[in-house]
């Protein structure tokens, strides 16, 4: 199911992403700040989380049909999805936090 650690661990970033920004953005605490989400998730937050979770599950299922054949690099891809998706989210959040200051 999950080939290596840094794959599930891309995902539990995603989904858990996923989560907090749909349930933080009905309760009116932020505003998305990835211009291609934002008409998504202000129209419906349901429809955010399905499009969010789709394109979650097409990276896993593309990096585990890949994996077979390139295992060294679906880990350092895994990993570096994994670093940047932090790094991009610790980066809006914070431009976020001042903004509404």
């Amino acid at each position: 199911m999950f080939p290596t650690r840094a794959l599930l661990a891309l995902m539990g970033i995603g989904f858990l992403d996923l989560v907090t920004t749909a349930v933080l953005h009905h309760h009116g605490l932020i505003v998305e700040l990835n211009p291609l989400m934002k008409p998504i998730i202000e129209y419906s937050e349901w429809l955010f989380a399905a499009v969010k979770a789709m394109t979650l599950l097409l990276a896993w299922a593309v990096m585990v049909k890949y994996f077979k054949t390139h295992e060294t690099f679906v880990r350092k891809a895994a990993m570096a999805g994994a670093c940047a998706y932090v790094g991009i989210w610790t980066v809006w959040f914070i431009g976020g936090t001042i903004a509404m200051s």
